[in-house]
């Protein structure tokens, strides 16, 4: 085989396994996009509202928020290495214009804690919140009590220092909330629900997969709606 040939050959090798190889999702944002690559690095949110982004870790990670006002604003997100949606929730009586939610690396596989990131966060006002219509205290794991919180169309589950947990809402399967009134808790002999009361008795909880783990750890496996019981989805 001359010269030539082996060339071409392995210019088309080349190609080939260049073609073959796995597609990475690259955000572009971050201080070490090999380390965290976000998809947004500023951004601005309602207060009351949320805000959803791409996210490669290479690192299981964790956070904190610097500058915020309120106990219901957090970050969700599974704090597992891998291509991701992080979802910013900002609470509705925020009083903070700005915020810094910092990311770093808690992981094993890297010896430093020298990792870290930072989102900022801008609040635009939001609509004035809606008065709490319901406020009821729940058991907690571990003997611990809490209280659920109904605002609006949401309920939320916060742990003993009044910090959010967990929420959920009612969704026709059409990708609309339902309103709904809070009536309680039933037990079924094995888990706790929530009672509710809606005018659409085939409304289904909606929760995403972050609080509906929260929700089980703490007993609560589902809704009732309208004395029909619905597990988590």
């Amino acid at each position: 085989m001359n010269k030539t040939i082996r060339t071409i050959l392995g210019i088309a090798l080349s190609v080939f396994m260049l073609a073959s190889m796995p597609a990475v999702n690259s955000f572009a944002y971050g201080a070490d996009t090999e380390v965290m690559d976000f998809q947004d690095s500023v951004i601005t949110v309602e207060a009351g509202s949320s805000y959803t982004m791409g996210l490669r870790s290479t690192y299981d990670y964790t956070y904190y928020i610097k500058g915020s006002t309120s106990k219901a604003t957090r970050l969700e997100a599974s704090f597992k290495s891998g291509t991701q949606k992080i979802t910013f929730h900002v609470g509705a009586d925020e009083t903070a214009k700005t915020m810094d939610f910092y990311f770093y690396v808690v992981d094993d596989r890297l010896q430093t804690t020298d990792k870290w990131d930072v989102i900022q966060v801008n609040v635009k006002p939001g609509k004035p919140a809606a008065a709490a219509s319901v406020t009821e205290t729940v058991s907690l794991a571990n003997g611990k009590t809490g209280s659920v919180v109904k605002i609006g169309d949401v309920a939320m589950m916060n742990n003993e220092s009044g910090v959010g947990m967990a929420s959920f809402s009612l969704s026709d399967g059409k990708g609309h909330m339902v309103p709904f009134n809070y009536k309680g808790i039933a037990n079924n002999g094995s888990a706790n629900y929530f009672k509710v009361a809606s005018s659409l008795g085939y409304a289904s909880p909606k929760i995403s997969e972050s609080d509906k783990a929260v929700m089980l750890a703490n007993g609560y496996a589902g809704v009732c709606v309208n004395g029909t019981c619905k597990n988590w989805p």
